[in-house]
């Protein structure tokens, strides 16, 4: 017995025991990760099941078969494909990597860029299925987590998108822009809020930033036609607004009578019959066309992105190449109108 004391009373004692429980912790933990790794892995395996159906090539799979680093020359063979358009080779490259590639990290890879390749050939789905599948098992990617921001935007989950936000947030990216944008979209599009309310949060929103003025500005002319004049005859920005003001019929010109800006556009239109020229070249190019002129000509819209000079023939606020909001700007063009008569075959 004094023995058995002696040794509990030993400093070495004490050590060896404090050993075997860092050892045993640390076993432990090993059997835990090891076993997460393996369900996160199985996990993948059988996301991955689910894309069967859509086709493999057996070259690629030859190839992966033989090669020893092929995942980073298929994925830029693949991203080619992407580029030029051919969705469904590319598809195919890493439905074929991702069947048979092994390694955890590899097929997270691929997966990601599966369904940024889903994204951009539209099957909106799919890529939501995707992104959500890789922020399981790596919750803290901030590319991930944008793309799946705008993939539920596109498909009108915009609540879902402002979750996301909120993950984005919490690791500390700049979200602000995209936030307050799908906050406004959000507000738009909910029939169940009160106009009233929902106007309040709107404006309110619009006075902390105006990278949504334009989306808010169309919004107001349909449903509040007052509230629009007070914040186009506020903004500063008025250039970039002249698609939406071309389309208003009568305009209220006394309430316009100090803005010249907008009044060139009105001159341009033919509305108002003066001789005092336009500021913008398109705009007095029209008037003096449509004035003096036997030729009919119309004002025509194209809009440029400033961040990758994409042209495109429909307004949107997020560039559908680049992806970045607010960066699209007008490009006001002259068409001229056929000024012919129809007749009647009866």
């Amino acid at each position: 017995m004094d023995y058995f004391s002696l040794i509990y009373k030993d400093p070495l004692f004490s050590i060896m025991i404090i050993i075997a429980i860092i050892t045993l912790v640390a076993i432990a933990d090993y059997t835990k990760n090891k076993y997460k790794q393996k369900t996160k892995k199985q996990n993948l395996i059988d996301f991955a099941k689910n894309f069967e159906n859509y086709g493999t090539d057996e070259k690629i799979r030859d190839l992966l078969d033989v090669s020893k680093y092929p995942i980073s020359t298929l994925t830029f063979i693949a991203n080619i494909y992407v580029q030029n358009g051919n969705f469904e080779q590319a598809i195919k490259m890493y439905l074929t990597m991702l069947d048979k590639t092994q390694n955890l990290g590899e097929k997270i890879q691929v997966l990601e860029s599966l369904g940024m390749t889903y994204y951009k050939a539209g099957f909106m789905q799919r890529a939501k299925n995707i992104f959500i599948e890789i922020l399981k098992n790596n919750p803290r990617n901030p590319k991930v987590l944008l793309l799946l921001v705008q993939t539920y935007e596109i498909l009108g989950e915009y609540k879902n998108a402002l979750s996301v936000i909120s993950c984005l947030e919490e690791l500390d990216e700049k979200v602000d822009k995209i936030k307050k944008y799908i906050q406004i979209l959000i507000l738009i599009n909910d029939s169940l809020m009160p106009l009233d309310k929902r106007e309040i949060e709107i404006l309110h929103i619009n006075k902390t930033s105006k990278i949504t003025e334009k989306i808010i500005l169309n919004y107001f002319k349909t449903y509040n036609i007052q509230r629009f004049w007070e914040i186009m005859l506020e903004s500063k920005n008025i250039s970039n607004y002249i698609d939406i003001l071309w389309n208003i019929e009568n305009p209220p010109l006394d309430l316009l009578k100090n803005n010249k800006q907008i009044l060139d556009i009105y001159r341009a239109k033919g509305i108002i019959d003066d001789d005092e020229k336009c500021d913008i070249f398109e705009l007095e190019s029209l008037r003096v066309i449509n004035k003096y002129s036997n030729k009919i000509a119309n004002l025509g819209f194209k809009y440029r992105c400033s961040s990758c000079q994409g042209v495109y023939p429909f307004e949107v606020f997020r560039c559908p190449n680049c992806s970045e909001l607010g960066k699209v700007n007008l490009i006001l063009e002259i068409m001229e109108l056929n000024n012919e008569k129809n007749y009647s075959l009866l």
